[in-house]
């Protein structure tokens, strides 16, 4: 697409280019969120279908520029997620899920050795309550913005990087005390 304005005309209008661009640009972030959130392969995949079909609906009267078309984006999954899972439900992360949530580009031995690491980072932040388990996936595994987070979530900035905080030094907290039981 030619220029940022042109692709979120494209997406308003539902041109089957800027809905193609949507789609590549956005797909592996979104099923990464859902996997982090419940480790569920499946529901990841349908959670991220349906956060397209709500995109589709959605974007015509999405109001702004090209800058928040990614919190809007992440907004939209948020919301979809929300609607099936209003109850928390933690189930176990086999490695094959693992690999699928970790950047392709270490090399396989790179991978292995974080693997279990990661795992454990997962396991425990599945353990917080949704707006700060939600806040720090954005934050650490999405890599979003303060900004975007805020757009993201509807809550203050205050609020989000208090989250963000807290949430840390309560990972970090787990973490030291899982590394001390084993």
């Amino acid at each position: 697409m030619a220029s940022d304005q042109s692709i979120l005309n494209g997406l308003r209008e539902r041109s089957p280019d800027a809905c193609k661009w949507l789609v590549d640009h956005f797909e592996d972030p979104l099923f990464r969120f859902f996997v982090c959130k419940h480790r569920d392969y499946d529901l990841a995949q349908e959670q991220t279908a349906e956060t397209f079909a709500q995109l589709i609906r959605s974007l015509p009267s999405m109001r702004g520029s090209q800058e928040q078309l990614h919190a809007f984006v992440f907004s939209i999954a948020r919301h979809v997620q929300l609607r099936h899972w209003r109850r928390p439900k933690v189930t176990g992360c086999d490695p094959e899920m693992a690999e699928c949530i970790a950047d392709p580009q270490p090399s396989p031995a790179t991978q292995l050795a974080n693997r279990e690491q990661l795992e454990r980072v997962l396991s425990t932040i599945s353990q917080f309550e949704s707006p700060v388990r939600e806040i720090l996936i954005f934050r650490f595994v999405e890599g979003f913005t303060l900004d975007e987070i805020v757009a993201a979530t509807d809550l203050p900035l205050g609020t989000v990087k208090s989250h963000i905080h807290r949430g840390i030094a309560r990972l970090r907290k787990l973490m030291s005390d899982k590394e001390c039981q084993t």
